[in-house]
């Protein structure tokens, strides 16, 4: 098994929270994880300052995404460690099966994320389990969609919006998931299947809300789950 390098760190570490539709400024960008100061926790107060985040919320997320306490999530933040440093920690904590304190009780002033990763002895490969079983769990709880299924097509190189969206007009249209996923192409968009299958706008916008997706922003160029 390889142990994840720099690169690979910080593109996995983005690329859960956008899977597990948890994907927030305040909570983690890649690029962060390198260019912080060295193993130096991100203040709560000046954290809350430059986001205007609502505690409550922030760890109400991030209590959803990792399954952690929300009070425990609240008093890491009371005592200095920004949203994102504890969403990084959970993140490892549930790649490598550890408490999240046993994680945070590796991080000092002198090393970064990565650098616990390594001392953890976290592999690529439990990280993209880690991230694909999140995704899975989310839509789950979401739409009820079999958690299986989620990672089956994951697997197969789907994205998971458009997972979530395909399950959404499958059960509308009582389709097969893998069928409506075919009606996806690269110069089209979800509003455009929903229009091919005979769902009506009102009920499309209603399933993507459900899903959380506002479809406002074209994201990365290669996700091709726009409405």
């Amino acid at each position: 098994m390889k142990i994840i390098s720099r690169k690979t760190f910080a593109a996995m570490i983005a690329g859960t929270f956008i899977m597990a539709a948890a994907a927030s400024p305040f909570i983690v960008q890649a690029s962060e994880i390198e260019e912080s100061p060295a193993g130096q926790h991100q203040k709560g107060p000046r954290d809350l300052k430059n986001h205007q985040v609502n505690p409550e919320k922030a760890a109400q997320r991030l209590s959803d995404v990792f399954a952690i306490d929300k009070a425990t999530i609240l008093k890491y933040n009371a005592d200095g460690m920004s949203f994102r440093d504890i969403g990084k920690a959970a993140f490892l904590a549930n790649a490598s099966g550890k408490s999240l304190a046993d994680v945070i009780s590796h991080k000092t002033p002198d090393n970064k994320w990565k650098d616990v990763a390594i001392t953890l002895g976290i592999t690529k490969e439990q990280m993209r389990t880690g991230r694909q079983n999140m995704a899975a769990n989310n839509l789950n709880k979401k739409i009820g969609l079999d958690k299986q299924t989620t990672i089956d097509l994951l697997h197969e190189g789907y994205h998971v919006r458009d997972i979530g969206m395909a399950s959404e007009l499958a059960k509308n249209t009582s389709r097969p998931i893998i069928e409506v996923l075919s009606l996806k192409k690269i110069n089209n968009k979800w509003s455009d299947v929903a229009t091919t299958l005979g769902v009506d706008n009102e009920t499309f916008k209603k399933d993507a809300q459900e899903l959380g997706y506002g479809f406002k922003h074209r994201g990365h160029r290669e996700y091709k789950g726009n409405s």
